[in-house]
C-alpha cells in the first residue's frame, strides 16, 4: 500500500519538532511579575554599560563611528524622515541604523552620539535577551546560555568597529534572528516582540537571507499563531529587503573570490571562536601554523564526538556549523575580505572583525548546544569537559574585553570636533564645514547653522 503523501508530511513535521524546533522546558523561577521584569532590564542595562566599558564610556558616548556620521546622522539631517530611512546604503536597506540617526536629531547635535549609541548598545542588549529565550530548546542549561549571550554581547572577534555603532549593529541582530527561527514562543506578545526584532533585522541588513533553509524548515512546522508571526516576520523582511536589493541602482564593488578565504576563516573564526582575536592573534605570532592547525583539530575532534555521542541537537549542531561557513564565504566572496582579514606569518590584523562575529557565533551555538545535549542525559550536572569549555570561552571574552587598539575613537572626540568645525565657520565665513569622526580619514559635512547652534 502506497504511502499518501499527507502522512509522509507529517511524519516530517514530527521529526522537524524533536530535532529542530522543540518546545523549550517550562522552568520555575523565583522572579513573578514585576520582579522578573525589573531582573530583566536590570540584565540588559548591564549589558548595555559592559559594551560602553569595552570603549570607555566617555569614549564611546562621545564619538560617532564611519557610516555613523555622513550616511546616517547625515541622511538624517538633510532629509525627510521616509526618504532617509527607506534609502539604501551598499546595495541594500539599513533601516535599523538611520532610525537610531533619527533619534539623534531630536536632541541637540552635541548630544547626538549619546542617544545613537545608548541605542545600539541597548538594542544589542535586546538581542542578547532575544538570544536567551529563543536557544532554551537546544541549550537548557542556564549557566551554558549565559555564556552564548555573552559571547554575543561581549563578541571576542568583534573589533573597535563594532562596538557602540550603529554602523554593525545589524550583525548583532541577525545571530539573534538565526536563534528565533529555532524558537516555539509560549505567548502571543512575546512572538509578537520577536517577530518585530526579526522583521526589523530582515530590513537592515541582507544577511538573514542566508538563513532561508532555516526559515523553510520552520514554515513547514508551523504549529500556532505564535509560530506564523515568526516565520511570517521573516518573509516580509526578506521580501522587503530583496526588493529593495533588486531596485538598487548604486555602484558597488564586484564580487571577488580570494584562494586565502579559507585560511582566514580558519583563523578568524574557528580559532578566534574560541580563544578569541587577542589570544588568537598573539598565538599566530608565537607559533603560527603548527598552532592553528592544533587548535582546528581540537576543535574538530571535540565536534565530530560530540556530534556522535549528543543525543539531541546533532542536526541543529550541523546547521548551525554549515551556516557558519556559508556566512563567511558569502561574506568573503562578496566583500573581497580573504585577502585583507588574513594573517600572514608573523603578523596579525583586526581589519573587519565585523565579518567573523556571525560565523563565530554559529559555531559556538554548535559547541554549547552539542555539550548542553550530551550532559543533559547524564548524572554529572557540571563535568570536568563543561567547566573546560566554559573557563576557555570565559578566558576569550576577558582577554578581548579592551578593543582599543592602534585605532582608538578617543581620536576624534565629537565635542571637539564640532567646537573645531564651528569655528572654522565663524573665521572663515562659511556656509558649512567638515566634522572629523573615527576612524582617522572619516569626516561628515554640516552647515555652520547646525554646528553654532551645537556649539
Amino acid at each position: 500500500m502506497r504511502e499518501r503523501p499527507g502522512d509522509a508530511f507529517g511524519r516530517l513535521r514530527e521529526f522537524l519538532d524533536r530535532s529542530l524546533f522543540p518546545v523549550s522546558p517550562g522552568q520555575a523561577t523565583r522572579f513573578k511579575g514585576w520582579e522578573a521584569g525589573l531582573v530583566i532590564l536590570s540584565l540588559v542595562a548591564l549589558a548595555a554599560v559592559l559594551q560602553l566599558f569595552r570603549l570607555g564610556p566617555s569614549t564611546a558616548l562621545n564619538s560617532l563611528w564611519a557610516e555613523d556620521g555622513p550616511v546616517f546622522l547625515g541622511g538624517a539631517l538633510t532629509h525627510g524622515f521616509f526618504d532617509a530611512v527607506t534609502t539604501p546604503y551598499a546595495e541594500y536597506l539599513v533601516v535599523t541604523p538611520r532610525l537610531i540617526a533619527e533619534l539623534g536629531t531630536l536632541v541637540p547635535l552635541r548630544d547626538a552620539p549619546v542617544v545613537m549609541n545608548l541605542a545600539t548598545v541597548i538594542l544589542i542588549a535586546v538581542s542578547g535577551l532575544a538570544v536567551w529565550f529563543a536557544s532554551a530548546g537546544h541549550v537548557r542549561s542556564p549557566y551554558l546560555r549565559g555564556l552564548l549571550v555573552a559571547l554575543m554581547v561581549l563578541s571576542p572577534v568583534g573589533t573597535i568597529e563594532a562596538v557602540a555603532t550603529p554602523t554593525n549593529l545589524a550583525w548583532y541582530m541577525a545571530f539573534a534572528v538565526f536563534w528565533l527561527l529555532f524558537w516555539r514562543p509560549r505567548t502571543t506578545w512575546g512572538a509578537g516582540l520577536g517577530g518585530a526584532l526579526v522583521l526589523m533585522t530582515g530590513i537592515s541588513t541582507p544577511a538573514t537571507l542566508l538563513f532561508a533553509p532555516v526559515a523553510l524548515l520552520r514554515a513547514i512546522s508551523i504549529r500556532s499563531r505564535r509560530d506564523a508571526i515568526v516565520v511570517g516576520s521573516y518573509a516580509l523582511g526578506a521580501g522587503i529587503q530583496l526588493v529593495a536589493m533588486a531596485n538598487n541602482t548604486e555602484a558597488v564593488p564586484g564580487d571577488v573570490w580570494t584562494t586565502s578565504i579559507l585560511t582566514t576563516f580558519l583563523q578568524r573564526v574557528v580559532d578566534g571562536s574560541v580563544l578569541g582575536l587577542d589570544l588568537s592573534g598573539e598565538a599566530w605570532l608565537e607559533w603560527g601554523w603548527p598552532f592553528l592547525i592544533a587548535i582546528v583539530l581540537a576543535v574538530a575532534t571535540y565536534l565530530v564526538a560530540m556530534l556522535v555521542r549528543a543525543p539531541s541537537s546533532r542536526l541543529f549542531a550541523a546547521i548551525a556549523l554549515l551556516a557558519s561557513v556559508v556566512t563567511f564565504l558569502v561574506s568573503g566572496y562578496t566583500r573581497a575580505l580573504g585577502d585583507v582579514m588574513v594573517w600572514h606569518s608573523g603578523v596579525y590584523n583586526d581589519f573587519a572583525g565585523r565579518y567573523a562575529i556571525v560565523p563565530a557565533l554559529l559555531l559556538l551555538s554548535a559547541i554549547l548546544a552539542l555539550l548542553d545535549s550530551h550532559y543533559r542525559s547524564g548524572k554529572q550536572r557540571m563535568p570536568a569537559l563543561g567547566i573546560a569549555v566554559a573557563a576557555v570561552l570565559l578566558a576569550s571574552i576577558i582577554t578581548s574585553f579592551d578593543v582599543r587598539g592602534a585605532i582608538d575613537r578617543d581620536e576624534a572626540p565629537w565635542d571637539e570636533s564640532v567646537r573645531a568645525a564651528a569655528a572654522r565657520c565663524e573665521a572663515k565665513h562659511l556656509t558649512e564645514a567638515p566634522v572629523a569622526i573615527s576612524p582617522p580619514g572619516w569626516a561628515m559635512k554640516l552647515s555652520c547653522g547646525d554646528l553654532g547652534s551645537a556649539d
